[in-house]
């Protein structure tokens, strides 16, 4: 009793003295422990041992029947789904992100001989360590030769072996025995190797037997550091984790067309402390499951469209002073062209009021925009020209909602709001507004001028023509649920609603509905409408019909990757740790992970 009174003052002290720089943030101090003590107050060194394997898909750790891994997640925070980079499996990339707590847009380390890389801009932290601390010493035992030339500047200790992860175990079981660094590193190549030369599963014998090869080389190194002589009045924290996984194709039942279905990024992470309690930090829910049929639009050359026939058309004119809302359901597949990104699009339009999406031509479109989507309108007066305003990225091969609402106000000027999923966001500069996909405004927009949409072009889902970026503007969706409502929709109703795959006569607007199209229907040659106009679209193009069974509004890929540990996470962990603050200056994009 006499211990948890002592720990729980000197925490209460420290919190109140760090009050001022936000107890509450993530990067919240992991004040090493201290020992029961009569008299003078000691705390415990604290110790960094920080060993990454290469290709180890987490998965295929979990189930591999290790004993040392699974040892140490009795006292530990960890994660058999864990995420490195979605777009870059080059080892080089992961490793940067790994010693520098920045991601790729930073450090630019794209491919494996770090050509136009940025790291005298965004260092290892071992030189940011050295430079508030110059007496800390930190040792580096790697497998890559390459690992050790282009990523240990600021150790005084670097090594490498070859490739022989045999010999990198040897050297740091023999050097933690005794030597004083606070920050040790060691890095493996085996599990890798095998994986390249069977396949990244536990169905390939070698595969699986290289992993518990390096769960016993962990434990003879976990077995050295304990026999230290200076072991008691250390407080170690080992960290344990993968660079990325690798390729291996799952089987239908288990792939859910999230990122933790993408074999190349899954990771395992391990966060020890003899002190811990057990954290699991399970796969974060990803949405409902939507089952149908639907058409997959395409562009040049299929040109597969659907098109509401007729004056009916007049009624999807709203003029300069009519509220309206528009919102559809999507599924992007990949595109052509996917050197930035498999589902990175380039402005093309898959719904709207105009039969040209270029600038300047009177209506709207919804269109795809790089990672996300963007109202796309013009016409009336001083709006000739138009205005793009982009909404929130989403991710590929899973159903989102979109929504935009337009709504004039009280100053006489009309405003638009943009709704990913449910979640309020613009992230384009322009009109007032200094937004991006990583800081997205909230507020309402005011368009330009006094805009007037109206037009004699038919409402169209899938292909138009317009203002597209080669191969990147060929578009590959599904659309389904697309409701046209004669008023603004509420927040309120949008959130509620967003994920819902029906209209039922309870929805608080249906009564103002203009039209509604399930898109759903699964044969035949038209989109019934099952609003008030019955405007149903004519499909034009080498059109099918395709079954899918699918996640609905799953979270997107940036906002999974603050929900489960990621590489650039581990150098802020080390730097909270030794106690050392990140300077702002930094940039760093990691967070710490605390024990429950």
């Amino acid at each position: 009793m006499k211990k948890h009174q002592f720990k729980y003052l000197v925490s209460l002290t420290l919190c109140l003295l760090v009050f001022a720089t936000s107890c509450n943030k993530d990067f919240n101090k992991v004040i090493p422990d201290a020992p029961d003590n009569d008299g003078n107050v000691t705390y415990k060194v604290p110790k960094v041992l920080y060993l990454i394997v290469d290709g180890a898909r987490g998965s295929s750790v979990r189930d591999a029947g290790t004993t040392t891994l699974r040892t140490l997640i009795d006292s530990a925070v960890y994660t058999w789904t864990g995420l490195s980079d979605n777009t870059n499996y080059t080892d080089a990339t992961n490793w940067t992100d790994m010693l520098t707590g920045v991601k790729k847009e930073k450090h630019n380390v794209l491919t494996e001989d770090f050509a136009g890389n940025k790291l005298e801009n965004y260092p290892v932290i071992f030189e940011r360590i050295k430079s508030l601390k110059p007496s800390f010493r930190i040792a580096s035992f790697a497998s890559s030769d390459v690992f050790k030339g282009k990523l240990t500047d600021g150790t005084d200790v670097t090594e490498s072996f070859g490739g022989n992860d045999d010999a990198v175990t040897a050297r740091l079981v023999d050097f933690v025995k005794t030597d004083t660094a606070s920050l040790i590193v060691g890095q493996f190549s085996g599990v890798e190797k095998a994986g390249k030369a069977s396949g990244f599963d536990n169905s390939f014998p070698a595969y699986k037997a290289a992993i518990n090869k390096f769960d016993g080389q962990v434990g003879q190194i976990l077995a050295s550091l304990k026999s230290r002589p200076t072991y008691n009045k250390e407080n170690w924290l080992v960290i344990v984790t993968s660079n990325k996984g690798g390729q291996f194709t799952l089987p239908v039942e288990q792939d859910d067309k999230t990122l933790f279905s993408n074999t190349n990024i899954n990771t395992f992470t391990i966060i020890y402390n003899n002190k811990y309690n057990p954290t699991f930090i399970a796969r974060p829910f990803l949405g409902n499951t939507y089952s149908g049929s639907a058409i997959r639009f395409k562009g040049d050359p299929d040109r597969i469209k659907g098109v509401v026939q007729g004056p009916i058309n007049s009624e999807f004119n709203f003029g300069p002073d009519n509220d309206f809302t528009v919102s559809v359901k999507i599924k992007k597949g990949k595109t052509k062209n996917t050197s930035k990104g498999d589902y990175w699009y380039e402005w093309p339009s898959v719904l709207g009021k105009r039969n040209n999406s270029s600038w300047g031509q009177a209506g709207w479109n919804i269109c795809l925009f790089y990672n996300g989507w963007r109202f796309f309108g013009a016409g009336g007066q001083d709006n000739s020209n138009g205005d793009e305003v982009g909404g929130l990225d989403f991710s590929g091969d899973t159903w989102h909602d979109l929504t935009f609402v337009v709504e004039k106000k009280a100053d006489g000027r009309r405003y638009i709001r943009l709704y990913t999923d449910g979640v309020k966001g613009i992230t384009n500069n322009g009109g007032g507004f200094n937004a991006s996909p990583a800081t997205p405004h909230t507020n309402d927009r005011q368009l330009s001028g006094f805009p007037n949409y109206n037009n004699n072009d038919p409402l169209t889902v899938g292909y138009v023509g317009g203002d597209v970026n080669g191969d990147r503007g060929v578009i590959n969706v599904q659309l389904a649920e697309l409701k046209i409502w004669k008023t603004a929709l509420s927040e309120t109703i949008i959130k509620q609603y967003s994920c819902d795959p029906t209209m039922e006569e309870s929805h608080p607007a249906y009564d103002f509905l203009a039209g509604y199209w399930p898109m759903v229907d699964g044969t035949g040659g038209t989109l019934k409408d099952n609003g008030p106009f019955a405007a149903d679209f004519k499909l034009e193009g080498a059109y099918s019909w395709e079954k899918f069974t699918d996640l609905m509004c799953s979270p997107s890929n940036t906002n999974l990757g603050v929900l489960v540990p990621k590489n650039s996470d581990i150098p802020t962990q080390i730097l909270s740790w030794f106690n050392i603050p990140r300077q702002e200056s930094w940039a760093l994009d990691g967070r710490v992970w605390i024990a429950n």
